[in-house]
């Protein structure tokens, strides 16, 4: 009963990016993402999207029990590849945050319009095969900048019109959005508010009721590689350990930004 009381009130959002051997702070080991899949199964818990978790807050003031929201960020084809045949069979679903102008791009295509992108990117049909296996497709804008640092016209550029063109292709809602890098400032979420309903940055924490729906936290997967340390964030424990790693996080990028 202590467990479900937790798990209405708060949301764990886990934060995946490439599933692969990559020596690379974004990726998990495919070996690894399957055993933690397992293990969430084995505790009882479902994995589920963004927007499912907070239409269930919507409908009944709390967050659905023993549920774990699982979102990708960047588009990568390992979400088809190494997600999809681990999830599927567990009856999880989860959001997809992909970046519009590099959809169907193979790995050197992508780097040359984001430079930090070297993966080979879903392409629209694979998206489609995400979508009718119960994938939520959220936004990642269309070129994946810094949002902090754009003009106004800009910023509605690259918010609104990602949003768009994903309904227009895809024929689905495009509710969610993932803040590239996780920068963003009032004028960021302000704007992200007239196209969104819910937004998730990279702060290390968990989701409560009370929380600004477009300034979700999450607990991205690199900090949870120990089976035991996972287990215990997802079971609702750890909360110093969270704290203690975004405080690290955020005295790195004083010192990057001075």
């Amino acid at each position: 009963m202590k467990f479900a009381k937790y798990a209405m009130n708060k949301l764990s959002v886990l934060t995946y990016h490439a599933i692969d051997t990559r020596p690379s702070v974004i990726s998990i080991d495919p070996r690894l993402f399957q055993s933690q899949m397992e293990m969430l199964a084995a505790q009882n818990f479902k994995g589920i999207g963004l927007s499912e978790a907070f239409d269930h807050l919507e409908r009944t003031g709390s967050f659905p029990e023993n549920s774990i929201v699982l979102t990708f960020d960047d588009g990568y084809t390992s979400l088809l590849e190494e997600v999809l045949p681990v999830i599927q069979p567990l009856e999880f679903s989860a959001t997809a945050f992909v970046i519009y102008d590099l959809i169907g791009l193979n790995a050197e295509q992508a780097r040359s319009v984001v430079g930090d992108i070297n993966r080979d990117m879903l392409g629209w049909s694979q998206i489609e095969e995400l979508i009718s296996s119960g994938f939520e497709i959220g936004s990642h804008t269309r070129r994946h900048p810094d949002l902090t640092r754009l003009s106004a016209v800009a910023l509605g550029q690259e918010l609104g019109d990602a949003k768009e063109r994903l309904q227009q292709h895809l024929q689905v809602p495009v509710d969610a959005l993932a803040y590239p890098y996780g920068h963003l400032n009032r004028a960021v979420r302000n704007a992200a508010s007239g196209h969104y309903k819910l937004a998730c940055t990279t702060r290390l924490g968990r989701v409560t009721r009370d929380m600004d729906p477009l300034q979700l936290k999450r607990i991205d997967a690199y900090y949870l590689r120990n089976p035991k340390t996972f287990l215990s964030v997802c079971n609702g424990g750890l909360d110093a350990y969270l704290h203690f790693r975004q405080h690290l996080r955020d005295l790195k990028q004083r010192l990057t930004r001075s």
